[in-house]
């Protein structure tokens, strides 16, 4: 029933029970809290989810598409919002966070966006006619409210004047056959014509908002009427001085009004003995005299009724003229909307031939082939490194390594936002653009936490890991920026390598997924439509240069011991660092360097301090003391130990002789790193038993 009162026949459009109740409540959620005005509510449209790209909170964060995370920088929106007028700016950020799926209406804003690139006079044109525009679908609602002053009238008024010459300048230009003359097309030009005449035939060219000279002269007999009255009123109180002088000799009088005394006489104190007797006087002052007459009070009497009846009937007429726009409340927001958005694809055309976009094509099929691509912020800011991208039903899932700041999350990033861009009608950034439509992208970057509601970093991470697995299809894009790095390194190469497999097996969604496990390059050997690529790095004489290109297989390393020296990091660190790696990468012990400690403090059985040397255990994941040849001390890993007496120490049992021979019949390289990891596992459960035997 609150439906159909609110917008008639066009409740019946809502067939769903769960939809007719969700527009019941948000009407009644404005009707009793206030926070809008029913009467501006003039629309109702299903939402249909299938409509638009899923885009979760998380997603948006991510890729900064309205705000950055870290508070600085530029966001998408910032970057590539040209518009110039209110309505267009928030279409703008509505198409970006709201991307459709239906080719045919983003090909349909791709033409729009192509004749306006391509038409630069027309397009200039329109958007110096739209810098003129006012917000009508505010005005709309203030009128609806009954706020809306003269200066909210004569907003609407200048507006629906340029519908005209918008029209003009869109009909005499190459762009009378495009989907631009298709937005001015859905106007009402002629109920514009009619409300604009009647706003121009009723509203005073500038009226005043003190209550005077609100309303046109010739509109209104009766306030035609008053006003010529009260003017005349006037034009006898403006002419009284001259009037006195002549009549009494008096050379210095003057007739003014305040609020005190409303209108008086003033006379010079040097003439005071020679004022009339019918002045009464009324307040002395320093150099004159104030007097009043019987008539001047019964002219201010009258003026005041006339000035009051003039801004009644004033009122009256300006409140029927808002009332008359409100009615049409309607009308105002069509237009607002077509401005808006001939503002909001004139942005996307001025964007677009400012910094070389392409015209993505739209396909139907499951790829995403990218030529010279460049992401959009980052271009702005930099000279930046173009690169390839290609995806498809035999090439879903990217693995992304490479070296710590080479760009990889750029790489992935760019992707997603070329995709968005793509989908809201946009052209994009890239010599060439295949882009096929997909149903919702999602992302997990970056490390924070939320101690606050109880979530650690990982927490977060495996929460954001959850939702993609539930929520993505085989029509996603899929964003993942490591994964499994906020806990043990087993463990978090385990959970990558599943999600990796269920990704793959399951979901089959287009995926790009960035990590520094360089084990999980494997996969791509074996699983089908799983491919390595890798961020370059060119590295000479210790100094290393991330080249920014994207090439084919797995990167070897990751430098960050070189990004540590870049951000600053002490030498001795650094150096002491690059020597760790190069004894982990030898399999050599490693020096554990303590201070020349003695006494309380010192560690059990080093007394004298100095350093030890330990090896990492590839079997549990830790660091061991390496032990001296004659099994004593820690001392260098290398020869075989042997006794005191030079000769072999006493033979392994068999339990230790068959690890050793599956140890030796085992293909390192060949075997997959989890299975290879199950192995060491076991092997090391089956010498602690024979340890403790």
């Amino acid at each position: 029933h609150a439906l159909r009162e609110q917008f008639g026949g066009a409740a019946d459009s809502l067939v769903e029970g769960a939809a007719v109740r969700a527009a019941g409540a948000a009407l009644a959620y404005v009707e009793e809290t206030g926070v809008g005005v029913l009467a501006s509510i003039t629309r109702l449209r299903a939402y249909e989810p299938d409509e638009h790209v899923s885009l979760d909170a998380t997603t948006q964060r991510n890729l900064e598409l309205t705000e950055t995370m870290t508070g600085g920088g530029r966001s998408l929106l910032s970057v590539v919002d040209h518009t110039v007028t209110a309505a267009g700016g928030r279409l703008l950020k509505e198409w970006l966070t709201r991307p459709l799926r239906s080719r045919a209406d983003l090909e349909h804003r791709q033409e729009g966006v192509a004749a306006l690139a391509e038409d630069a006079m027309a397009r200039e044109r329109l958007r110096e006619l739209l810098g003129d525009a006012y917000d009508l679908e505010r005005l709309a609602s203030r009128t609806v409210s009954g706020s809306a002053g003269p200066e909210a009238l004569v907003r609407v008024r200048e507006t629906l004047s340029l519908v005209p010459d918008l029209a003009e300048a869109v009909e005499s230009s190459r762009l009378a056959d495009s989907p631009v003359a298709a937005v001015l097309a859905e106007v009402d030009r002629e109920s514009v014509a009619d409300l604009r005449a009647a706003l121009a035939d009723a509203l005073a060219e500038e009226p005043c908002s003190a209550g005077e000279g609100l309303v046109r002269p010739g509109f209104d007999d009766e306030l035609d009427e008053l006003v010529e009255e009260h003017e005349a009123a006037l034009d006898w109180i403006e002419t009284l001085p001259e009037r006195e002088k002549g009549r009494t000799g008096l050379s210095r009088v003057t007739v003014d009004r305040n609020r005190t005394d409303g209108y008086y006489i003033q006379i010079g104190k040097s003439e005071s003995d020679r004022v009339p007797d019918h002045y009464e006087g009324i307040k002395t002052l320093k150099n004159s005299e104030r007097y009043e007459t019987a008539e001047l009070r019964e002219r201010e009497r009258e003026i005041m009724r006339l000035e009051e009846r003039r801004a009644e009937v004033e009122r009256r007429v300006f409140d029927e003229l808002r009332e008359r726009v409100a009615d049409r409340a309607d009308l105002l927001q069509s237009v607002g909307r077509a401005l808006a958005e001939l503002d909001t694809l004139g942005s996307m055309a001025v964007h677009a031939v400012r910094n070389d976009w392409v015209r993505p094509d739209l396909v139907g099929e499951d790829a995403l082939h990218l030529e010279a691509a460049r992401h959009p912020v980052v271009e702005q800011t930099e000279e930046f490194v173009p690169n390839d991208l290609h995806l498809d039903r035999d090439r879903r899932f990217l693995i992304v390594t490479g070296p710590n700041m080479s760009g990889k999350s750029t790489y992935m990033r760019q992707a997603a936002l070329i995709v968005l861009l793509a989908q809201a009608g946009s052209f994009v950034p890239a010599r060439e653009a295949r882009v096929g439509l997909v149903d919702g992208v999602f992302t997990r970057v970056g490390a924070l936490d939320e101690l606050a509601q109880g979530r650690s970093t990982f927490m977060v991470e495996m929460q954001e890991l959850s939702h993609i697995l539930h929520s993505a299809t085989e029509d996603s894009l899929v964003v993942l920026d490591e994964v499994g790095r906020g806990t043990a390194t087993y463990d978090g190469i385990s959970i990558a390598w599943a999600a990796t497999e269920y990704f793959v097996n399951t979901v089959r969604a287009k995926t790009l997924f960035a990590t520094h496990y360089h084990e999980l390059t494997a996969p791509a050997d074996r699983l089908p439509g799983v491919h390595n690529v890798h961020m370059t790095a060119d590295e000479r004489d210790g100094d290393v240069t991330f080249l920014r290109t994207v090439e084919e297989g797995p990167a070897d390393r990751s430098y960050g011991v070189h990004v540590a020296d870049l951000a600053g990091v002490p030498e001795p660190v650094v150096e002491r660092a690059r020597d760790v790696l190069r004894r982990l990468r030898e399999e050599e012990a490693i020096d554990v360097r303590g201070s020349e400690r003695t006494g309380d403090g010192a560690d059990e059985g080093n007394e004298g301090g100095g350093t030890r040397q330990v090896v990492f255990d590839l079997g549990s994941g830790q660091f061991r003391e390496a032990r001296t040849a004659d099994g004593g001390e820690p001392g260098m890993t290398g020869a075989s130990p042997v006794d005191a007496a030079g000769t072999d120490p006493d033979p392994l049992d068999p339990a230790t002789e068959a690890v050793l021979e599956e140890l030796r019949g085992t293909d390192v390289n060949g075997t997959p790193p989890v299975e290879l990891m199950a192995k060491v596992q076991e092997w090391q459960e089956r010498l602690d038993g024979t340890g403790a035997d």
